[in-house]
């Protein structure tokens, strides 16, 4: 003859325990640990900087993002274990970002591999940047200039100041003497595809042990020309 369970021990047994795990509350699953410089604009992976503290250390000239956008800070690995900061260009989710193409001689070719808002700057060279020793950074630029040129335009050109309005105070051009003046206005790079344009933002400048030449061409940058900082980890 079967023995027959008291209702009570039933809703006191493994049945009832089940039950009591079912309609317990779920505990709150926590949230995943946020990622490095969460908020202050996410992590540039070459420097380890936080994009907010590496914009904080950049120069600015008087370029300005058109209205709708702003900036934020982007790298481009150099050689040496050496990276450019810039201030870019960014529109809502898209933003500027060049991209380092090594050249014959040692040179570095920038040119944009992503665009802000000008699809057709996509591909086009922004900047040029030669190394020189350190006693004497100028003449990475000067062999860069000089080289291919014929014997006439050797002769002829050299590193000049700049003459007209437009350029930056530290801005010089490869460009024909001074005698030569009204006819080398009227020339578009006169001493070859590094010297002075007909556009004044094509230029070239000193700083952080490189050379750079920006070569805008009358397009309207989607970075400031004034923010390139040269930038080594650990320094």
């Amino acid at each position: 003859m079967k023995r027959l369970v008291p209702l009570a021990m039933l809703a006191a047994g493994p049945l009832a325990q089940a039950q009591s795990a079912v309609n317990a509350p779920v505990a709150a699953v926590p949230a995943p640990p946020a990622g490095p410089c969460a908020e202050t604009g996410g992590l540039l992976p070459g420097t380890g900087l936080c994009r907010a503290d590496a914009l904080a250390r950049l120069p600015r000239g008087p370029w300005t993002p058109p209205q709708g956008c702003d900036v934020t800070a982007q790298e481009a690995q150099l050689t040496g274990g050496r990276w450019l900061l810039y201030a870019a260009q960014r529109c809502g989710e898209k933003t500027a970002r060049l991209a380092v193409t090594p050249q014959q001689g040692g040179a570095l070719d920038l040119r944009y591999a992503d665009t802000a808002r000008n699809t057709e700057l996509i591909g086009r060279k922004a900047l040029t940047i030669v190394d020189g020793p350190p006693s004497a950074p100028h003449l990475g630029v000067y062999t860069l200039v000089m080289t291919g040129l014929p014997k006439e335009q050797v002769q002829r050109c050299a590193l000049r100041n700049p003459r007209g309005d437009g350029y930056p105070a530290d801005a010089f051009v490869f460009d024909l003497a001074t005698a030569d003046a009204s006819r080398s206005a009227a020339l578009d790079q006169p001493c070859g595809p590094y010297s002075r344009s007909a556009w004044p933002d094509t230029y070239w400048r000193l700083f952080g042990g490189i050379g750079v030449y920006y070569q805008s061409a009358g397009d309207q940058p989607e970075f400031d020309p004034a923010s390139l900082t040269v930038y080594k980890p650990g320094s």
